[in-house]
């Protein structure tokens, strides 16, 4: 007389048949699909980036290494002399001198000799205007709002703060600091979107 197997003996069968009747029905489903496509990257711009010359015309390479130099070793009394050099230089929306601007800036704890360095360590954007060729510090601060590529937003993102770049988008006007060269090597503005 054969064996009669054991309660327990009896699941582990009934388990181990259920899942191979559950494989079998994996492999023939999946037997039925189409291979999954090529992965796409996601999040890759797919616009082209600024035009970008290199290098700079002496002029403007020039005009970066004296700018480059007193936000090194200067202050914004410096700062200020340099930009007395060009008739109508912008630094501020508010008619205060480019002296009393900084300083005031200098005083808030926003070291304007920092930020042209700051500003000079990103790309640049070349631009045409009505006055000739500017050379634009940082290249962001050119784009608009659909002009910014998800690589973009995360660079706008990590230089102005989280959130930044989606105001760009919906038409809220550059936050921060930009600098503009003459291809000439005139040093046109040093501005904050703030001031």
């Amino acid at each position: 007389m054969a064996a009669v197997p054991s309660c327990p003996e009896l699941m582990r069968l009934f388990l181990v048949s259920q899942l191979l009747g559950l494989a079998a029905i994996a492999i023939a489903v999946l037997s039925a699909c189409d291979a999954p496509s090529a992965p796409q990257a996601v999040g890759a711009a797919v616009a082209p980036s600024p035009q970008i010359e290199s290098p700079l015309p002496d002029a403007v390479a020039a005009t970066v290494a004296r700018l480059r130099e007193v936000a090194a070793t200067g202050s914004y009394r410096d700062l200020a002399r340099m930009a007395s050099e060009t008739p109508g230089f912008r630094s501020n929306a508010g008619g205060m001198s480019h002296q009393d601007y900084w300083y005031l800036k200098l005083r808030t704890g926003d070291w304007p000799m920092a930020q042209v360095e700051r500003l000079l360590s990103y790309r640049y954007a070349l631009t045409e205007t009505a006055q000739g060729k500017v050379y634009i510090w940082p290249w962001l601060a050119t784009l608009s709002g659909e002009e910014i590529t998800p690589a973009a937003g995360r660079d706008i993102d990590r230089m102005l703060g989280e959130g930044q770049a989606e105001a760009l988008r919906a038409g809220e006007i550059w936050p921060g600091y930009v600098l503009g060269i003459a291809e000439d090597g005139t040093w046109l503005y040093f501005v904050s979107g703030s001031g």
